[in-house]
């Protein structure tokens, strides 16, 4: 009605569903009318020219014309607000008069209605992709209608990136995992947000969005005071760590892609939004669940930071190395009740401008894992990282060195983070791969750790401040003990995951 006023009126997709087409300025169609909303606009975009009126120019539009049919389809009723009480329709003859109100060449007119009648007769469209044809359109169409279209801005899809709690992250470049971190005591839900309904918006969507999405995302910000800051208080004699806490499944991720694999990553609610876990570096939680009448019991390094807050996630296999416990995890979904207690394990202390164990200060750390036994080191890597971000000056060169032995490539977990991270710092961490099975072009160990493996890939002679941590299978274990006392260690300056007393095993 009047193309220069920059607020339109909202077309129903129905005048494209019941069977009205779209032609350009030249009389020519450039697109399955039918296709997804976001197809049709970028057509008009792309293939349409601009509205220009006297000093005016406005955006690219397309004409729609609708048939007799067409309109029955619509509605007559419906179709009269539009056209009678809106404004927004014309009545023409015949395509004649249609071309001479858009002003283009009547033949080429003609032959776009010519082209689809016969789509319609055999069911497909070769120029657009178009089968489906709810209405014909032909030279012989008479009393037709039609109105311009043009695509515009009515529902905002997206843009805040939430996490599965619904809080707001924002773009991080020095992330070791992930590359978004989030704002504290900030939420959203709804039609701001990405995610799966982000990139088209389909009927009912704002429905799925503010509500579900909305209601994690005030159940979640109704925690941020709560009272205990810590969840797990490791450093208070009078609460044992071995007190088991209800925690909720917040999400599953397949890492398969990104870790190994037959791998997931499982994260938990912590009980505030703004609580730490308690844990210090190092030191590994217990879940506990029942399945199907059977209580299930398994031992795991959070993959988090204990400074991370309101979360901690953990890495397990969804294979039989995984252990009893994976049946429950794998059928885990948000939401889910589990029990976790804080148990065992190094306690690193990484201080402003130092990493201290057992009170003595560390300036070297090798770290030897096999198997799943992996798992610890990330998160050590991870702390160490950090560090070294935060207190460039007060880190020596070669710090942190790991050895990984595992069977076969398909055991190997988190390779990417350690690419990365030996990529982020070349001159703090490297790290060296051992396997039993090696395939065809394997470069590096071969078979199992030897003494020779940790003199050059970790550190020798050992010196004061050194400190090795091992994890893994008992007996590899027991095998990395020998060596190191071998090579002249002593008992102080290595932690065993195998002989903490709080668990024989660790996932």
């Amino acid at each position: 009605k009047n193309p220069s006023n920059p607020t339109k009126i909202l077309a129903p997709e129905a005048i494209r569903g019941c069977g009205g087409i779209l032609v350009n300025s030249q009389g020519k169609r450039f697109v399955n009318e039918l296709d997804l909303r976001s197809v049709v606009s970028a057509g008009i975009q792309k293939h349409c020219s601009n509205y220009k009126s006297d000093d005016y120019e406005g955006p690219p539009f397309a004409w729609v014309i609708l048939s007799e049919p067409a309109q029955q389809g619509f509605g007559i009723h419906a179709l009269s607000f539009y056209m009678d009480k809106m404004g927004l329709f014309e009545r023409c003859q015949d395509y004649k008069e249609i071309a001479k109100l858009i002003g283009c060449d009547e033949q080429v007119l003609r032959e776009t209605f010519d082209n689809y009648e016969d789509a319609c007769l055999v069911g497909a469209c070769t120029e657009t992709g178009k089968d489906v044809f709810p209405a014909k359109v032909s030279p012989d169409s008479k009393n037709l209608i039609v109105g311009r279209v043009t695509p515009s801005i009515h529902y905002t899809m997206g843009g805040i990136n939430i996490n599965a709690a619904g809080e707001v992250q924002e773009r991080i470049s020095e992330g070791t995992i992930g590359a978004h971190r989030r704002i504290r005591r900030l939420f959203a839900a709804g039609e701001v947000t990405g995610g799966v309904h982000g990139g088209n918006r389909l009927a009912g969507n704002s429905l799925l969005e503010c509500v579900v999405v909305g209601r994690v995302a005030g159940q979640r910000a109704a925690t941020i005071n709560f009272p205990s800051k810590k969840m797990f208080a490791s450093d208070d004699a009078s609460q044992p760590e071995t007190k088991w806490q209800p925690v909720t499944v917040r999400e599953v991720r397949n890492t398969d892609k990104e870790y190994g694999m037959n791998t997931r990553e499982v994260r938990f609610n912590l009980h505030g939004s703004l609580q730490e876990s308690g844990l210090a570096v190092g030191q590994f939680i217990a879940l506990r669940g029942e399945l199907d009448g059977e209580t299930l019991l398994g031992y795991f390094s959070p993959i988090t930071r204990p400074d991370d807050i309101g979360v901690i996630g953990i890495l397990c296999r969804v294979d039989e190395k995984g252990g009893p416990i994976t049946s429950l995890l794998e059928k885990a979904r948000p939401g889910s009740c589990l029990y976790m207690s804080a148990m065992g394990g190094l306690r690193l202390q990484f201080e402003r401008d130092s990493i201290t164990y057992k009170g003595e200060q560390i300036r070297r750390i090798g770290l030897l894992a096999g198997g799943t036994g992996i798992a610890p080191m990330i998160q050590i890597i991870r702390a160490y990282g950090k560090h070294v971000r935060e207190n460039p000056a007060s880190v020596q060169p070669g710090g942190l060195n790991l050895i990984y032995a595992a069977e076969e490539v398909s055991d190997l977990s988190y390779m990417k983070i350690l690419q990365d991270l030996k990529q982020q710092y070349p001159e703090h961490f490297r790290y060296y791969v051992i396997l039993n099975r090696p395939p065809l072009g394997w470069t590096e160990g071969v078979g199992f750790v030897e003494r020779q493996d940790l003199i050059k890939h970790m550190f020798f002679p050992p010196e004061e401040g050194d400190l090795a941590v091992m994890c893994g299978p008992p007996i590899f274990e027991f095998a990395m003990r020998k060596t190191l006392a071998g090579l002249g260690f002593d008992r102080s300056q290595w932690f065993s995951f195998s002989e903490d007393d709080r668990v024989s095993a660790h996932n």
